[in-house]
């Protein structure tokens, strides 16, 4: 069995799926959800508990000089976890690249510009997107953060599409994997 991650931008549907596969009976965690991600000062290195920074204090200054970090040692542990079952952990942090190597695969959910600029203000239950230095900030991440997955080889998904569907798609390929690495160990015995 293994770990695997959803990353995305905000507003792409990463706590949506993580709710979908929560229902249907998988181990899944969400970053912002669980508290495993928080704010971390670049410069002194000072982590913010969770639920310490406010939306009025997210300023266009705060956002410079602070990360959205995950401990990698919180990663590692859910890792050996993984050893017995699937888990999936949802979600889209700053140290993203310091912690990849601990998953088997990695989905990156993409939309389209205008779903996601709906979505992110539209949302209830997370209010990332809705001022606007943080809307534009989001809009220059999709682009990056979309050329960055295709470069890594990520499987992309479409998740404007109905959630069943992107969980199926996701759940798909991992079940295709397993069998690749079953065949793989089969034929190696």
């Amino acid at each position: 069995m293994s770990l695997f991650f959803i990353t995305g931008i905000a507003g792409t549907g990463k706590t949506t799926v993580w709710q979908e596969l929560k229902s249907r009976g998988y181990e899944a965690y969400d970053v912002d959800e669980s508290g495993l991600a928080k704010w971390q000062n670049k410069e002194t290195g000072y982590v913010h508990p969770k639920s310490s920074v406010k939306k009025e204090q997210r300023t266009r200054e705060f956002l410079e000089s602070h990360s959205w970090n995950v401990s990698r040692q919180e990663v590692e542990e859910l890792a050996v976890r993984a050893k017995d079952k699937d888990i999936f952990l949802c979600g889209a942090v700053t140290n993203e690249i310091e912690i990849r190597d601990l998953f088997k695969l990695v989905f990156a959910l993409m939309v389209d510009n205008k779903t996601l600029k709906h979505r992110l203000l539209t949302r209830v239950g997370n209010a990332w997107g809705k001022q606007p230095h943080e809307l534009e900030q989001t809009l220059v991440w999709q682009h990056d953060a979309n050329e960055a997955y295709k470069k890594f080889g990520d499987f992309i998904i479409d998740s404007s599409r109905p959630i069943n569907d992107v969980v199926n798609d996701i759940l798909k390929v991992v079940n295709d994997e397993h069998l690749l690495s079953s065949t793989t160990l089969s034929a190696q015995t």
